[in-house]
């Protein structure tokens, strides 16, 4: 790319048209900024123009992303005249201009040719945060005469206005200044936006990609629903499809439950699982031939290694509406943070769900219960939207292992993962003690350690630290779960080697006391 960002083309002159050679040869300019190069294409009334005996297309560099764009048109005749379109086209985004072509001033023109300027971006979309996150703004200017129409488009699905959405378009000078607003984001708006502006001498378009480094990271994250699911009958009855669709990264594992049996694929029933863009799937159980005895209370469960989501679907073959809500879904990643130095542990999320879900945590797979050590909390911050949330004051390392937040309604149900590990300062366990001689030539010392991981350890000879060379190495191997074996070996013993040797041992928590050998 260079130094200089990529942009989408943008006509600093419009189309032009001149004469040569009296009249029998045409030649239609225009002038454009554009980074990288664009592809150009000539239209005639709508019909796209290909080079031949007759016509030329040429595309000349005039300067720095700076480009005269050509059309020649020899031995002109009458049924040349209309209306011509060039567009410019690049990764970032296109441009088009019109110039009608008449031979008489008495002729009509059969398609309107509006003098002005067709839309540009004279600024690449821009997106700007308020009220920490909760609300996005997706900016750009755009230059056009007349006034333009502008679009905006979410993975490729039009954005209408509506109670999160609101869509502006404001006079500014000789341009225009369009937002599209979003309010009370969520993981689900992640994706690429598509600002499209056109008017009657053409239109342009630029895209922008939102992300989140919250939750959709590049390690994975757990499963979550991103639609409420569906039961859809054909139109003859004879086959009713559930669907799902969720997003979760690595692919999940899907299953499938009626009450609290599994179902399984037969001659009645199919399962698929279908990818509809990266990270998306579509769970769907199709049941041939539905009577009344496959009614009852279904269960899509999805699992992959960063937890693990469920959405409940009520199978009533009389019918029987589906009740109004949502299951539970993320609207903030769970994450586990630090404080006052280590002495407070904080578990969080922020999930949306209708009906209010209830929340139960779990430590290896034991119910976790509020005690002077651990509280917990669980608060409605907006409209179906909760913080959650469990405290842990002064924690040992009787402490670390899997939590699981279960998150459940009605409609569905949520679950995450997530692992705490806490360090403690090492522990000498024994005081060094010699464990092999070989042939008196080697003699190995060996201390044992105990650690959540493997400490950095240190032998020292009376006040000297030993440093790894031909005669001396350090081995640091782990005997069993939070206990280390640190050996010191030293090969063609001397006598200067005789005196008292010590080990320290440390971690990020601090140092342990060092124990000696004479």
């Amino acid at each position: 790319m260079g130094v200089a960002e990529d942009f989408a083309p943008s006509f600093t002159q419009k189309p032009q048209l001149r004469q040569e050679d009296d009249g029998n040869k045409l030649i239609f300019e225009c002038q454009l900024l554009a980074a990288p190069k664009p592809e150009i294409q000539w239209f005639r009334s709508e019909e796209q123009l290909s080079e031949d005996s007759r016509t030329n297309f040429r595309i000349q560099s005039i300067g720095t992303n700076k480009y005269l764009v050509v059309l020649e048109l020899d031995d002109v005749v009458e049924t040349d005249a209309g209306l011509y379109k060039v567009k410019a086209k690049n990764t970032m985004g296109e441009v088009a201009a019109s110039i009608n072509l008449n031979f008489s001033p008495m002729d009509e023109p059969k398609e309107k040719q509006i003098d002005g300027l067709a839309p540009t971006f004279a600024k690449k979309p821009a997106i700007r945060q308020e009220e920490d996150g909760k609300r996005l703004l997706f900016e750009c200017r755009i230059q056009a005469d007349p006034r333009p129409v502008v679009s905006w488009f979410h993975n490729n699905n039009p954005v209408s206005e509506g109670p999160r959405h609101k869509l502006r378009i404001e006079k500014d000078g000789h341009s225009y200044f369009a937002t599209l607003e979003i309010k009370n984001v969520t993981v689900e708006d992640a994706g690429k936006y598509k600002v499209t502006a056109k008017n009657d001498l053409g239109e342009s378009n630029a895209t922008i990609s939102l992300n989140f480094d919250s939750g959709d990271d590049a390690a994975g994250f757990a499963p979550s629903f991103i639609e409420k699911p569906k039961i859809i009958p054909n139109e003859s009855g004879t086959l009713i499809t559930m669907k799902c669709k969720c997003k979760a990264k690595p692919k999940p594992d899907v299953s499938w439950f009626r009450g609290t049996t599994i179902v399984k694929e037969s001659s009645k029933i199919k399962l698929r699982i279908v990818d509809i863009e990266e990270d998306k799937y579509e769970l769907s159980l199709e049941i041939k031939d539905p009577a009344a005895p496959d009614g009852g209370t279904y269960r899509c469960h999805v699992k992959n290694e960063y937890g693990e989501s469920n959405a409940n679907l009520n199978l009533n073959i009389e019918a029987e509406p589906e009740p109004e809500g949502d299951g539970p879904t993320f609207v903030e990643k769970p994450r586990i943070t630090s404080h006052d130095s280590g002495k407070l542990v904080v578990m969080e999320c922020k999930v949306r769900a209708n009906p209010k879900p209830d929340i139960v945590w779990y430590r290896e797979g034991q119910k976790v219960v509020e005690s002077t050590k651990i509280k917990m909390s669980f608060t409605k911050i907006e409209e179906d939207v909760y913080y959650i949330k469990l405290e842990l004051r002064d924690p040992g390392t009787e402490d670390s292992g899997l939590y699981k937040c279960n998150i459940s309604n009605t409609l569905g149900e949520l679950n995450a993962n997530l692992t705490l590990n806490i360090e403690i300062i090492p522990v000498i366990k024994e005081k060094p003690k010699v464990i092999k001689v070989i042939k008196k030539k080697t003699i190995i010392v060996e201390c044992k350690v105990l650690s959540k991981f493997a400490p950095e350890c240190t032998w020292f000879k009376e006040a000297d630290a030993v440093k790894e060379d031909s005669r001396h190495s350090v081995h640091v191997e782990q005997v069993k779960d939070g206990e280390f074996a640190v050996k010191l070996e030293i090969n063609d013993v001397q006598k200067t080697d005789k005196g008292m040797y010590k080990l320290v041992a440390k971690n990020e928590k601090g140092e342990a006391p060092h124990r000696q050998l004479r």
